[in-house]
């Protein structure tokens, strides 16, 4: 009797442990996704105040050299922000609304470069209803016209590929650039704000590669 009362005990006492145990790692689980959610929303407030001040930067350059192609910039600027302000709190949106945000800034550069930037973009159709966090590519196409474009006297093409291989959505942002511009001497936010995007968004299973070409 007294070996089934301690048999008893020590069940109920394991029970107890479980229990707590469980609780516990529930605990950990949820605290883990807040953290998480808390950096990609962090993440994702550095994107508008980033592109803001460059294009600012750009209105003022032509409010001095032609104001009325400054005063149809801050048209086309406003309208992008009014549409990237629409995003809320998405935490992904399709890629074809990635596409058309992306179009959107170009519009806006396209008034400060002319006939230097030229722009080539495909999109294979499956990749069109792709999830991905909002204004991910912008960033890479914005670096693009910045230190690709821009650094050439007769300007050059931005290319942007994407299709799906294998279930996953593989991206190509391709530009010209001068070689004997003076290079970066760090990473810009924009290229570190993707990569940690990617990389809290989906883990090891996205990534971020950079090449440069001679």
């Amino acid at each position: 009797m007294l070996f089934r009362s301690a048999v008893g005990l020590l069940l109920y006492c394991l029970s107890v442990a479980l229990h707590y145990m469980l609780l516990a790692m529930q605990d950990s689980r949820e605290a883990a996704i807040q953290a998480r959610d808390a950096e990609l929303r962090a993440l994702k407030a550095q994107v508008n105040p980033h592109f803001l001040f460059n294009s600012l930067n750009s209105i003022a350059a032509l409010a001095v050299s032609d104001p009325p192609q400054a005063r149809e910039m801050c048209i086309r600027l406003s309208d992008f922000l009014r549409r990237t302000l629409g995003l809320g709190e998405k935490e992904s949106i399709s890629w074809e609304e990635e596409i058309q945000l992306v179009r959107a800034y170009l519009d806006i550069e396209s008034i400060r470069y002319g006939a230097r930037l030229r722009v080539e973009i495909q999109v294979e159709g499956a990749c069109v209803r792709c999830q991905v966090p909002p204004l991910l590519l912008q960033p890479l196409v914005e670096n693009a016209v910045k230190h690709g474009i821009a650094t050439m006297v007769d300007g050059g093409t931005i290319r942007v590929n994407s299709r799906v291989e294998e279930g996953a959505l593989h991206v190509w942002v391709e530009n010209g650039y001068d070689a004997d511009a003076p290079t970066p001497r760090r990473p810009g936010l924009g290229l570190r704000n993707v990569r940690s995007r990617l990389e809290t968004s989906f883990g090891n299973a996205a990534r971020l590669t950079t090449h440069v070409s001679t």
